[in-house]
């Protein structure tokens, strides 16, 4: 997988406009979070490593807990998801500092790890699909949930190579992927919620069941 250049990697997710609409100048669309699906979650990581990585790290999460959680044996997500000379058990830091940041971009590219907390999913969704050509703008593109967004359209590539349904896919793998990294226990949680709830029910059945004998015996 190759890497593209940071300079076009930078999504300004974490600064807030007076925006009356849900996303910007328009309605978000709807999504449904799906955190579930290990290969669409895996599908996200990948185009987050090699369009949005560069920039952006994920300093709060861990190569290993990702590969773990995702099912992604260790020497294939070393191979192909690790650039430098980073170890599995490492945080996910970048190399771009702040001084060559500010430089180059004009400002810090910000940590990603936990931008879907901060954003709705659905805002994150519609942002990555609402790019638009503007001869106005510094990289020839705004977008239309973060107006006069500074920063070129990183995915356009894969948005011209890919149909319609099949990049909405991807955006939506990408979304995903963000929700997990922001809350990688969420997953065990809900499912220990389930056995939680399955176990209270069957304990309240069984104390019915004793309070009736109970009451049998005091009649």
């Amino acid at each position: 997988m190759k890497l593209l250049p940071f300079l076009f990697l930078f999504i300004p997710f974490n600064f807030f406009g007076a925006d009356e609409l849900s996303c910007g100048t328009i309605e978000c669309e709807n999504f449904k979070v799906n955190i579930y699906n290990n290969a669409e979650l895996q599908n996200g990581l990948s185009t987050y490593m090699n369009y949005c990585y560069g920039c952006h790290s994920l300093k709060y999460s861990r190569y290993k807990r990702i590969a773990e959680d995702l099912e992604i044996p260790i020497e294939l997500y070393v191979s192909n998801l690790i650039y430098d000379d980073s170890k599995p058990g490492e945080l996910m830091q970048i190399s771009l500092n702040k001084e060559d940041a500010v430089n180059w971009l004009g400002a810090v590219p910000p940590d990603l790890t936990l931008e879907a907390r901060v954003r709705k999913p659905e805002w994150i969704y519609t942002y990555l699909k609402s790019f638009y050509s503007d001869s106005s703008r510094p990289y020839g593109v705004n977008n239309l949930v973060y107006k006069n967004v500074s920063m070129p359209h990183v995915l356009e590539d894969l948005q011209n190579s890919m149909s319609e349904n099949d990049f909405n896919k991807t955006m939506a793998d990408l979304t995903n992927f963000l929700v997990y990294v922001s809350d990688p226990s969420a997953r065990e949680r809900q499912q220990l919620g389930v056995y939680v709830l399955l176990f209270l029910s069957l304990f309240t059945a069984f104390a019915f069941l004793l309070y009736r004998e109970y009451k049998k015996e005091l009649k």
